[in-house]
């Protein structure tokens, strides 16, 4: 029989624990031998597959194969391209020391377990660049900006063509708006721009057409599935298009076009691919791209931030990356959370129950859950409390305030320039910053289109000139782009216009600041000219108005007349009277000119047939009835007779 042990000195004896009593748990010391063996034999399970020249690799965080070899092997001919592995400057797989991504990280993901995983090799950067790209606010904000804000309407501007013809100088200008319109260059230099911006390379594939000497479609090709190499100490580059499918497709039926497939589709495919594609995939592996634009067909790469011993550029986005898997970490850690939190915990105490009191208590709580009009009814003090989410998930308020600010830094951006929020002067700077880092990018889609479309034309159409030297000048339209519009439009306008002013900026650039087209304007004016539209028509008319009353007063009477009708005395400075047309007007003469009126009136009121007088013959007779009658003290009859006389007199 057990012993008891007994209660040491000067203590009481702890009593019993009422309630539920807790099973024991016992623990053995770990055993290391085992343990060992257990990790090692998960390991084993875990081994994949080789990695190109670096011996077997272990799969072990998401997607990355591990053990990932320093250096590779040296550059024969790469029909086993795969994907990119660590470096920008290994776009082949050409034995160098260059390397983007410390072997740290490789490292962090084999030992990590797979629950942080750190993507290095390019095939899987540029996955999360374009998931970043469509999923994070900020990101897809900055990006539409960084590519929208640089683009406007495309303008080609002829240059002076010294000992040409004018008819040649509109024959090349019409010819390249026309290959511009069909190009649709306007939407293809927008979606180079913005893959520029989010991959940091583009393989752009142009088509020639022989015939019309002319670029016939531009095409951009996958980076994943495009591989380039540059040749030290030269401008040569190799560009290899993978498309795999397509690969697929011509080693599976190249030995035997004829032969049955399951599929009717792939045999359709494989007819349709060029002889020469197919004997250069059976050679090389690949297709083999022509990067000479002056050859025909050809294959351009254009990189952002790429140094001459790299072989690839870098996307805008490699700068917020680590602050952009922070960010998704963080979310799903968030998730994990609410997800473990959504059904809330109950918490339900009782003190001093028996074990049989608190089962019948959870029965009670239980059967409450199935029927909500049940009640719970006890005789003594219990207490229930449900725990739900709160305080359980994570406060990342200052972490993702500080990740939005790396963000904003590292794509140049402000929050203001993407809500739109803000104004001019407030971020002045930024703004001044952008305009010139857009200037840049403009120059950038500048030669490329000038260079690698523009030239090649000419050569092919002779529209060149050459010198004593050897060098080309090229008869090729400017490309050209709008105003940007992303400073203070009524600071800038003010400056302008000074500057029109003074006759130091032609009126075209003040059209452009409101994206008004200069010639269609031009047109419109030309038109209107010495019309009631045109904006000087009145003043013309103004002008010869006043010219014509000049002339009226100086070679007429008509300053005679008017200051008869008006009863008015024409004096000098010293208020004499001044002579009109030699001859003075006394008082008298006021007077009976003053009556001659009168005498008008009575005339044209009491003889209808006066009205069919001139108004010189009514001005003659109201001068004789004035001079030799006086119209106080004639009656009415007598009156009338001389009026009749005077009219028959003035007629005859």
């Amino acid at each position: 029989m057990a012993k008891k042990s007994a209660a040491p000195k000067g203590k009481t004896p702890r009593p019993p624990r009422k309630g539920v009593v807790s099973p024991g748990v016992t623990t053995a010391p770990m055993n290391r031998e085992k343990t060992y063996q257990a990790k090692r034999m998960q390991r084993v399970a875990l081994s994949g597959s080789a990695v190109a020249g670096g011996g077997a690799g272990e799969k072990t965080a998401g997607m990355m194969l591990t053990n990932l070899p320093l250096t590779s092997g040296s550059y024969f001919n790469s029909k086993a391209l795969g994907a990119y592995y660590t470096s920008y400057a290994n776009g082949m797989q050409w034995g160098g020391g260059t390397r983007d991504i410390p072997p740290y990280f490789v490292q962090m993901n084999e030992q990590n377990g797979g629950v942080l995983y750190w993507p290095v090799t390019l095939r899987e950067k540029y996955e999360f660049y374009r998931y970043f790209a469509r999923t994070d606010a900020y990101c897809g904000r900055a990006l539409d900006l960084l590519t929208d804000l640089p683009m406007s309407k495309i303008v080609l501007t002829m240059p002076k063509m010294e000992g040409q013809s004018k008819e040649l100088k509109q024959e090349i200008q019409s010819f390249f708006e026309g290959m511009v319109d069909k190009l649709e260059l306007f939407d293809k230099l927008q979606n180079i721009l913005y893959e520029w911006n989010v991959i940091g390379n583009v393989f752009i594939f142009h088509e020639w057409n022989d015939k019309q000497k002319s670029w016939d479609n531009i095409q951009i090709l996958p980076p994943e599935e495009v591989a380039v190499f540059h040749m030290p100490f030269s401008n040569r580059c190799r560009i290899e298009y993978r498309p795999e499918r397509m690969i697929q497709i011509i080693a599976e039926l190249a030995e035997a076009p004829d032969a049955d497939v399951e599929n009717p589709i792939i045999s359709e495919i494989f007819k349709n691919i060029p002889k020469e594609i197919v004997n250069m995939v059976k050679k090389e592996g690949c297709i083999v791209m022509d990067n000479d634009p002056n050859s025909g067909s050809f294959c351009t790469h254009l990189a952002r931030r790429k140094t001459s011993y790299m072989d690839l550029g870098a996307s805008i986005l490699e700068r917020v990356f680590v602050p952009l898997l922070q960010k998704e970490h963080f979310r799903y850690t968030q998730l994990g959370l609410a997800s473990r939190n959504m059904t809330p915990k109950n918490k339900i105490s009782a003190p001093s129950l028996n074990p049989d009191e608190l089962a019948d208590l959870r029965a009670q709580v239980d059967l409450s859950y199935l029927d909500p009009e049940f009640s719970i009814v006890t005789n003594y003090e219990w207490d229930w409390q449900q725990m739900g989410a709160e305080g359980r998930l994570l406060d990342l308020t200052s972490e993702n305030e500080s990740i939005e600010n790396q963000i904003f830094a590292g794509l140049g951006v402000t929050r203001e320039l993407l809500t739109g929020e803000g104004v001019y002067s407030g971020t002045k700077i930024t703004v001044e910053i952008l305009n010139t880092m857009f200037l840049i990018t403009r120059e950038i889609l500048q030669n490329y289109v000038e260079r690698q479309l523009f030239r090649p034309v000419c050569e092919a159409h002779g529209w060149f000139d050459e010198d004593k030297h050897g060098f080309k000048k090229y008869w090729y339209p400017k490309l050209g782009f709008n105003r940007l519009s992303i400073r203070d439009n009524q600071e800038v306008f003010d400056s302008l216009f000074q500057l029109y002013q003074k006759g130091s900026l032609p009126v075209d650039i003040i059209y452009e600041l409101f994206n008004l087209n200069s010639d269609e304007i031009h047109d419109k004016i030309y038109s209107d000219l010495f019309t009631v539209k045109d904006p000087v028509f009145n003043r013309v008319v103004e002008e010869a108005s006043q010219a014509a009353g000049i002339a009226l007063a100086e070679k007429t009477d008509i300053v005679k007349r008017l200051a008869k009708y008006l009863r008015l005395n024409a004096t000098d400075e010293n208020g004499q009277p001044i002579a009109v047309s030699d001859k003075v007007i006394t008082p008298m003469e006021q007077y009976q000119m003053a009556r001659a009126e009168k005498m008008e009136h009575l005339l044209l009121k009491d003889l209808p047939e006066m009205g069919q007088l001139l108004p010189k013959d009514i001005e003659d007779i109201s001068d004789k009835i004035v001079q030799h009658v006086d119209l106080e003290k004639l009656d009415p009859a007598a009156l009338t007779k001389t009026i009749s006389e005077t009219v028959d007199e003035v007629l005859q």
